[in-house]
């Protein structure tokens, strides 16, 4: 079995934690679980993943654990906590991650220095297409 197999598994049984799957020295987190440690941690989002060195285990646990966030980490089989704030963090990061792409789309046209003009001619359908982007 593939680890992504595994790992969409898990996610079925435990949707509200983060599951952590290990990659040769590196731990990895995807699709929703990544808005909440790339938020929560800074971490780099990219391709719908983020990952970061095992030796930051007890740095991203501790954090976890300080946010009142379910998790598990494959291989160490860790779950911590029954209730948790893992849909309450998730809709904070991917408004904020929402609205920092929103911000790098309307300086790359220009637009804090011709928001009156450009007010006007946003392409709703575009806008709507990112707005449904972070709300999945």
């Amino acid at each position: 079995m593939r680890l992504v197999d595994l790992r969409n598994e898990l996610k079925e049984d435990y949707k509200a934690a983060v599951i952590f799957m290990r990659y040769g020295n590196f731990y990895r987190v995807f699709d929703d679980d990544c808005y909440i440690i790339g938020g929560l941690l800074g971490y780099r989002i990219y391709d719908n993943r983020v990952g970061f060195p095992i030796t930051e285990y007890k740095k991203v646990k501790k954090v976890l654990d300080r946010n009142n966030i379910s998790y598990i980490f494959y291989n160490i089989c860790e779950s911590i906590k029954e209730l948790n704030s893992y849909d309450l963090v998730l809709n904070y990061y991917k408004n904020y991650f929402y609205k920092k792409d929103l911000m790098n789309l309307l300086i790359e046209h220009d637009v804090i220095n011709e928001l009156e003009k450009i007010l006007i001619l946003i392409d709703k359908d575009r806008l709507n297409n990112l707005r449904e982007k972070y709300e999945r």
